[in-house]
């Protein structure tokens, strides 16, 4: 399962590593699954490209690196009906840029290739190429043998530890949402962010964003 981020989503920019783009590496991958009609494959759409619906779909980057779709390559779409965390629990192999998908796979169990520099790489429980060689060569060896790449006890703990931090304790109370951004203003206005009160909730977080220490 390949898990796509949101074409222009502030997580994949500046996060290339040996591909130029995520646009780059997804019409690559699926031309190389093009070839192993063996494989199924699912491209899963980021469902927050319903948001932002001008935007280049993720789905259509296939439809051109593949303008005959093979059998065996499968496109969930954003709007598409489907669990994403269902396709985690049938998968064999996840495939991820930067999207924390890549991370809830893993805690699963199932290999996990990471292809742009997100904060779960390098972590003990991902395959990390940094070069296109790399890449193919850990999709050869992964894909000749599904079983024998399956994470360990401790890769998977490892996982689980990491997403427990990284979901419930990294988190910093914050005044305004992005997509609730109106509602949230009314609530909290800067005048009342900047009170004794709002300072008492956030002014860690406002520290920490312009670069105090960062503590938990």
């Amino acid at each position: 399962m390949l898990a796509a981020n949101v074409l222009g989503d502030s997580l994949t920019l500046g996060r290339d590593l040996f591909a130029d783009s995520m646009t780059e590496w997804i019409t690559k991958t699926v031309q190389f699954f093009a070839t192993r009609p063996e494989v199924q494959m699912v491209i899963r759409v980021h469902p927050g490209e319903t948001l932002v619906p001008k935007a280049k779909s993720m789905g259509q980057v296939v439809r051109e690196a593949l303008p005959s779709l093979p059998d065996h390559i499968h496109v969930i779409g954003a709007a598409d009906k489907v669990n994403t965390y269902d396709l985690i629990e049938i998968a064999d192999l996840g495939l991820a840029y930067t999207t924390t998908v890549g991370l809830e796979t893993a805690m699963n169990g199932t290999p996990v290739i990471s292809c742009g520099q997100t904060h779960y790489r390098g972590r003990g429980f991902t395959i990390d190429p940094a070069s296109w060689d790399e890449y193919f060569a850990a999709l050869e060896r992964v894909l000749a043998n599904l079983p024998a790449h399956r994470l360990s006890e401790s890769q998977t703990a490892a996982a689980w530890n990491y997403a427990y931090r990284f979901f419930f304790e990294y988190p910093r109370p914050f005044p305004w949402r992005l997509m609730n951004f109106w509602d949230d203003l009314q609530v909290w206005p800067l005048e009342k962010v900047l009170s004794a009160e709002g300072r008492e909730q956030f002014e860690d977080t406002f520290k920490f964003l312009v670069g105090g220490p960062f503590t938990w």
